[in-house]
């Protein structure tokens, strides 16, 4: 991601405005390369440093379907994409709007899905590979 000012992280967490307790730790981030300087409190980030956040399903599936996207879109991050493998599709959330997302962009297999603008960078991820990991 050189030249974008973004980084791709794992394992960091986004600091959730609903509740004063309350973060999530996506999957996958992209966020701003002095992200650290938004540091909040232990591993967790203000969400404005974020400019995409990713999920791939596993058993609590439901959580990144309903709850998380209800989360991020407060948190006002401009971009989620969900990985469901469960249903065999990747879905794109952006530009949330008072606090919720429009409805997604939604990618089958055999396509790619372009990451939008507010990342930052011009990438297409084929959905083949992220539904299988590879």
């Amino acid at each position: 991601m050189e030249g974008s000012g973004a980084e791709c992280v794992q394992g960091v967490g986004l600091w959730l405005p609903t509740l004063p307790e309350d973060f999530a730790i996506p999957d996958l981030s992209v966020v701003d390369e002095d992200f650290r300087d938004a540091h909040v409190t232990k591993n967790y980030y203000a969400p404005n440093v974020f400019r995409l956040v990713v999920e791939v399903t596993s058993s609590n599936w439901s959580d990144d379907l309903y709850t998380k996207v209800e989360c991020y879109a407060q948190a006002d991050i401009p971009a989620y994409l969900v990985v469901d493998r469960k249903h065999g599709e990747v879905l794109l959330y952006q530009g949330p709007v008072e606090g919720a997302y429009p409805a997604p962009q939604r990618y089958e297999r055999g396509v790619s899905v372009p990451l939008p603008e507010s990342v930052g960078v011009s990438v297409e991820l084929a959905v083949d590979t992220l539904l299988d990991g590879g």
